[in-house]
């Protein structure tokens, strides 16, 4: 399972009332951290833990902390500092060198799930929020994201986009602001056996994929089982809507079929993709965006042709890997655009 926020949601939304509810969550960092502030876990009183806070390392300690909280109900704060030779963190060896500021909070129907299930309807819609949660558990609030100017709202992180969360003092109280983003939905087009790699290596990463191949032979439920959606139709038009759709953010060409990559490519010109890639040298990629009648600067996002990172593999497995790096790296804005 994906330790996506929305996937651990879906592991938790059914359970929450079966079960006493404890969420960890760094709310600040200092130096060299596994996680950063943001990250959380979620721990019940029958065992689960879903989620990581750290590589393993500090996950045992944070648990009986946990269960310190759901016997008495008060939130805590726990401070991991692996430079300090008397904290846990040092004794257990982490060896990151930094520090970990984390809360844990109760969880439960008295303190409204700490909007947790807001968030969740709005990830599993497809939909970006913020959430907004007080450090001592008191307030706690799920607000769409919106664009710079485009509020009026009194909370002045909501009138600015933000990217990784932000700690502030609100009222003389420590408040972080998480932005919280469906998982990226990559679009296949093609469906033979190479493809097979690049959609479980994407959902493996918690994304989701959508396959489309108009040919009769290609892209079979029994390949792609994993897949979130395999597209029927054989109208290139049907990408169109199903981008729109889905919030598609990437596609990544494999046909190894002329006319298939060019009509898609056309066809996926006239949507805002954050990321586009298409297998083949550069002389297949000039044929393809001549028969498609379209130029690389239609493209509003990073478009890679050939796809992915020169990692020097010839394998399905080793093109699988540099396509899902490099469309990784651009989502995470990581290679510039």
């Amino acid at each position: 399972m994906s330790n996506q926020l929305v996937h651990l949601l879906a592991q938790w939304q059914p359970l929450k009332d079966s079960h006493q509810w404890v969420l960890g969550l760094i709310y600040k960092t200092e130096g060299s951290c596994y996680r950063k502030a943001g990250a959380v876990m979620l721990f019940s009183d029958a065992g689960h833990q879903l989620g990581v806070l750290s590589g393993g390392c500090l996950e045992s300690d944070i648990n009986k902390q946990a269960q310190r909280v759901m016997q008495d109900g008060k939130h805590r704060t726990a401070v991991y500092d692996d430079n300090d030779e008397e904290d846990i963190a040092f004794k257990l060896g982490v060896g990151c060198g930094g520090v970990v500021h984390l809360a844990l909070l109760p969880v439960n129907n008295s303190n409204q799930y700490l909007q947790l299930n807001t968030v969740y309807s709005y990830l599993v819609s497809g939909q970006a929020c913020l959430w907004i949660q007080e450090i001592n558990g008191e307030l706690s609030s799920a607000v769409s994201v919106c664009a710079e100017g485009d509020s009026d709202s009194s909370e002045s992180n909501v009138n600015k986009p933000i990217t990784c969360a932000v700690l502030d003092t609100q009222n003389g109280k420590s408040v972080l602001t998480v932005p919280c983003q469906p998982p990226p939905h990559l679009l296949i087009v093609g469906g033979g056996y190479d493809a097979t790699f690049v959609v479980t290596m994407a959902v493996n990463l918690g994304w989701s994929v959508s396959v489309w191949d108009p040919r009769p032979a290609q892209a079979r439920v029994e390949h792609f089982s994993n897949a979130n959606f395999i597209i029927e139709s054989s109208d290139p038009e049907a990408l169109s809507l199903h981008s729109a759709a889905h919030n598609v953010d990437a596609a990544v060409l494999m046909s190894h079929h002329r006319e298939i990559d060019s009509k898609a490519l056309a066809t996926l010109s006239r949507h805002p993709l954050k990321y586009v890639a298409m297998l083949g040298p550069i002389h297949r990629k000039e044929e393809i965006f001549a028969l498609a009648g379209v130029k690389e600067t239609d493209f509003s996002g990073y478009f890679a042709s050939p796809a992915g990172f020169d990692i020097g593999g010839d394998l399905p497995e080793s093109i699988a890997l540099s396509i899902i790096a490099q469309c990784h790296a651009v989502l995470a804005q990581k290679l510039p655009l």
